[in-house]
C-alpha cells in the first residue's frame, strides 16, 4: 500500500501585512500615494519621513464596520450630528504627516 502525502495549504497570515520605509521626504510620499491610486486596499501612514503601508485583513474590515456603527448609534442617542467621511486621505504638509483612516468623522464641527 502506498500512502501519498496530503496536500498542505500554505499558512494564512496571522496579522496584517506591513511594509515600512524610512527617510522619505514629503514629495516621495506624495508620489507613492498617487502612484498607488485610490482603488486599493492598502492604507498609508506617513509621519515625518517614515511611511508605513498596511494591508488589512478581512477581520480588520469587519471590526472597522462594527466600530463605525457603534459610533453612529452612540452619537445618535446623544443627539449629536455626525458626518461620515469614509476612508479619506488626511494630509498635513505643514506637519509632514499624512494618514488614511478606515473611517473619518466630523462630529463637533458638523453644522
Amino acid at each position: 500500500m502506498v500512502v501519498l502525502p496530503s496536500p498542505v495549504s500554505p499558512p494564512r497570515p496571522m496579522g496584517e501585512q506591513r511594509v515600512i520605509f524610512h527617510n522619505l521626504n514629503w514629495e516621495a510620499y506624495q508620489q507613492i500615494l498617487h502612484a498607488l491610486g485610490e482603488n486599493r486596499s492598502a492604507r498609508l501612514m506617513y509621519d515625518r519621513g517614515t511611511l508605513e503601508i498596511t494591508m488589512p485583513l478581512e477581520i480588520h474590515e469587519f471590526y472597522s464596520e462594527l466600530i463605525g456603527r457603534f459610533i453612529y448609534f452612540l452619537l445618535s442617542e446623544m443627539g449629536l450630528k455626525i458626518k461620515s467621511m469614509g476612508s479619506t486621505t488626511l494630509d498635513r504638509e505643514d506637519l509632514t504627516q499624512g494618514a488614511e483612516p478606515d473611517k473619518a468623522y466630523y462630529i463637533q464641527n458638523q453644522p
